[in-house]
């Protein structure tokens, strides 16, 4: 499967980098948030920090993680460029 192209806002599904689609490479911003909401196959902080991990190789820094969603689970990590 090709890669997806880098999306032009700041945030990725971690389903979407655990499946390979997001290439991290030609993503313009210095910041990145990957989401993992409560529909997510297994754990969400699981799938969150798998994800966060495969970014980490290349070169993206984990800042934070946070329930973003309010009254529905979202996690969100947000990662820098190291």
């Amino acid at each position: 499967m090709q890669p997806a192209s880098a999306p032009m806002n700041h945030e990725v599904d971690a389903a979407v980098v655990l499946s390979g689609q997001f290439d991290p490479r030609p993503y313009p911003f210095p910041y990145l948030a990957v989401v993992a909401n409560l529909g997510t196959s297994g754990s969400m902080l699981s799938v969150l920090m798998t994800a966060v991990g495969m970014l980490k190789e290349h070169g993206w820094e984990l800042v934070s993680v946070a329930n973003t969603g309010g009254t529905v689970l979202q996690l969100t990590a947000f990662l820098k460029r190291a």
